[in-house]
């Protein structure tokens, strides 16, 4: 962080405090520096492209003293001015020794110790507290400076931030700033590596990520709002008044609900964001997009293609959520239809269906977590595009066998083959069948009776079992032919093959109830409530499902 802060300054103005040990250091072959009484360094630098322009210095608390070896002066240092390329231009000052009548009366004796004082003008080496150095290659001198620092202190240091510069606390974001203001409230650093600091940061960042609470997204631009840092004993907390970001990447982790796999354009902000380890709280307002997602709870999960997510309001804390989410998503839904004829010779059929359609889902997330606690209720509605439930129903419906009809009439063929079914109307469906009977011979049939079948259906909603059938049915077989009995057996052999016709049955591990069930030119549209709470012990998701309808 140290590292990172020195980095970042652009221009701006730094106050720092260097508090010194007692002590000696070769600052040249002939100059050596005396802190004597632990003083206190105060500096104010200018910096201006990452670079201290000049800087003023103050000595407190004790004396900072130059020696020269020979001839050369000894001299107490109590303040400086200094500017980059010119050296000190100023300087307060007084003699040490045998040189202090001497300096009082020829300051110009001063001079040559003077040239010797350098401060450095990498802001690193300031923060650090490496403040005078007489040869900026020689490490061995600063190494030896740096052994009389006890500690430095940073104060009210406010400056513009490099554009293009990667900053990151810890691993939970990381940017590379745009316009960025940033300030160092307080900070102390205490050699080797020990680094606390409290500060801020407000402006226009880009190109950055973040990662909390099981979600990792990157960002193509965003703005942060009054952001503060705090750094103590290698933890990072951060918080923000307003942090809004464009997601591009990554996977973005809803508490209790949705997961996606956002892609642009998504949109984020936080307000009241705090960050501490990998927990966030804060009142988001969100927009987010993505090709798939998936929604797990209590133990159920939901496949989702195209996924949307809004949100106005919601806050988060400690991991959990509560407030309003609206879900939209296009879902597929495998489901088995187990069919049972009422007839003797055909055998019972189970046929595979595979639904796609539109979900869409006004959530109330109620103090919800990840370990399923809390609450999420709300209101769904969802279409069954038309077209492969009448390919289902046609190969339900579709049969062939043969059966005696009547003591006289042994082994007549009999063949259903469906002509349309659909829907009429919110709540109505049209069902046609053709319906051939016939009793074949060498050359030819002995008879052959056709029934042009149609009639109207109605549907219902059995609320226990979840179910969406069709009732009350009424059909009118219209037959060619004067065979009597047959006309008898085909009528209420059609009331009964469609009667109570199962559509749908809701899986029984989905929290959802069927409320209503209306029915759309090219759609059946269903629509209820969801109610998810507890954790169950099955875990099939709307992906892979596997119930079973069956109809008399």
């Amino acid at each position: 962080m140290l590292d990172q802060l020195s980095g970042l300054i652009d221009h701006g103005q730094l106050n720092v405090e260097v508090n010194l040990k007692t002590g000696r250091a070769a600052i040249s072959p002939d100059w050596t520096i005396e802190t004597v009484g632990g003083p206190k360094v105060t500096l104010t630098l200018d910096a201006n492209h990452g670079l201290v322009e000049c800087a003023g210095m103050q000595v407190t608390g004790g004396e900072l003293v130059i020696h020269g070896k020979g001839w050369k002066p000894s001299l107490s240092i109590e303040g400086i001015q200094f500017e980059d390329g010119a050296g000190v231009i100023d300087a307060r000052f007084r003699g040490r020794g045998v040189w202090r009548p001497l300096i009082a009366v020829f300051r110009t004796l001063a001079r040559p110790a003077l040239r010797r004082l350098q401060i450095p003008t990498d802001i690193r080496s300031i923060l650090e507290g490496q403040i005078l150095a007489s040869d900026k290659s020689d490490s061995a001198a600063s190494s030896q400076f740096l052994a009389l620092v006890h500690d430095v202190r940073i104060r009210q240091t406010e400056f513009d931030a490099f554009p293009g510069y990667d900053l990151n606390f810890d691993d939970l974001t990381q940017f590379q700033t745009t316009a960025l203001r940033a300030s160092i409230d307080k900070a102390t650093f205490v050699p080797p590596a020990h680094f606390d600091v409290d500060g801020r940061i407000d402006g226009t960042i880009n190109h950055g990520s973040a990662a909390f609470l099981g979600s990792h997204c990157r960002f193509a631009e965003g703005k942060l709002e009054r952001g503060e840092f705090h750094v103590a004993d290698g933890v990072t907390k951060f918080s923000a008044g307003a942090l809004t970001v464009n997601l591009t990447s990554g996977t973005f982790h809803w508490p209790g609900g949705p997961k996606i796999d956002v892609n642009a354009p998504s949109r984020f902000a936080v307000r009241n964001l705090r960050l501490n380890g990998s927990s966030y709280s804060g009142t988001v307002d969100a927009t987010l997009v993505g090709d798939v997602g998936r929604i797990e709870r209590g133990g159920v999960a939901v496949a989702a293609q195209k996924i949307q997510m809004t949100t106005h309001g919601a806050t988060v804390a400690d991991g959990k959520a509560t407030g309003d989410v609206a879900v939209r998503f296009k879902y597929r839904l495998t489901d088995t239809f187990a069919v049972h004829y009422p007839v003797e010779e055909l055998r019972d059929r189970k046929i595979p269906l595979n639904f796609n359609g539109d979900f869409a889902a006004n959530l109330h997330f109620e103090n919800a977590g990840d370990s399923d606690d809390g609450l999420v209720t709300g209101k769904y509605e969802f279409t069954i595009p038309w077209q492969p439930v009448e390919q289902a129903a046609f190969e339900v419906l579709r049969a062939r066998w043969e059966q005696d009809v009547a003591p006289a009439i042994h082994r007549v063929d009999f063949a259903v083959e469906p002509r349309r079914f659909g829907p009429c109307g919110p709540e109505c469906f049209i069902l046609a069948v053709r319906v051939e009977a016939d009793k074949p011979k060498t050359r030819g049939y002995w008879f052959k009776q056709i029934c042009d079948s149609e009639g109207k259906a109605s549907v219902a909603v059995d609320a226990p079992s979840r179910t969406i059938l069709l009732r009350n049915v009424q059909i009118e077989p219209r037959c060619e032919g004067v065979l009597g009995a047959l006309a008898n057996f085909i009528a209420p052999f059609l009331t009964k093959s469609y009667s109570d016709m199962a559509l749908l049955k809701m899986p029984k591990e989905l929290p959802f109830t069927i409320d209503s069930v209306a029915s759309e030119a090219n759609a059946i549209v269903i629509a209820g409530q969801v109610a998810w709470s507890a954790p169950t012990a099955r875990s099939n998701g709307l992906d892979k499902s596997s119930s079973e309808t069956h109809r008399p």
